[in-house]
């Protein structure tokens, strides 16, 4: 019976992985491709509030050490939520360019800030901190890997110097938290999640992200 369910796991997660592959090859460039990355946004927001609340909770002398590198984290979170709805109303190619621009450069930042995470040195205040800031970039991931799958956009190797790359986040990243949002997310299971989330990040690092 185990061997069974693993079989049948099995297939299903290559049926999963398929129909994803199907929407990048194809360029899913529809209205549900624009409607998902609305459905991210209110996520983006709620994560961002949390971490400037997280960082303002801790010891001055620790907050001083991410404070700058996530300061603006809501405002610009707020400017990715309504430039997605924008461009959900108007999917012009002058709204998709600044819907990229702007979740491409807060991207950025986000990584950046995980990286300089690692330099709050008590342990529990980092924990607290890489968590809330994880989540935030879990999110901009699958926006950035959805704007990806757009016909039009110019997510390009040529075109990106990306300072922070994903494959130097990585390690700083929980995956299990990372499914487990992702899966509640689309409502999926967590090895559907999983899979989601190895395509999309290898869609990125193959554009230089």
């Amino acid at each position: 019976m185990q061997r069974i369910r693993r079989i049948s796991q099995a297939k299903l997660g290559a049926l999963a992985l398929s129909l994803l592959l199907v929407c990048s090859l194809t360029a899913c460039n529809g209205r549900e491709v624009a409607q998902n990355i609305v459905n991210w946004t209110p996520s983006i927001v709620s994560t961002a509030q949390t971490v400037s609340s997280v960082v303002a909770s801790l010891d001055p002398a620790q907050a001083a050490l991410i404070s700058a590198a996530t300061v603006g984290f809501v405002s610009a979170a707020n400017l990715v939520k309504a430039q997605a709805q924008t461009y959900l109303d108007n999917p012009s190619a002058t709204n998709l360019q600044q819907l990229q621009a702007q979740v491409l450069a807060f991207q950025q930042n986000v990584n950046t800030a995980l990286l300089e995470a690692a330099r709050v040195l008590n342990p529990g205040s980092q924990q607290r901190i890489l968590i809330a800031i994880q989540a935030l970039a879990t999110g901009l991931t699958a926006v950035l890997a959805l704007i990806s799958q757009i016909k039009g956009n110019t997510l390009s190797r040529e075109a990106i110097t990306a300072p922070a790359k994903i494959s130097q986040v990585m390690p700083l990243v929980d995956r299990d938290r990372m499914i487990e949002q992702v899966a509640k997310h689309y409502n999926e299971p967590a090895f559907m999640a999983e899979i989601r989330i190895q395509t999309s990040i290898g869609q990125l690092q193959a554009i230089g992200l």
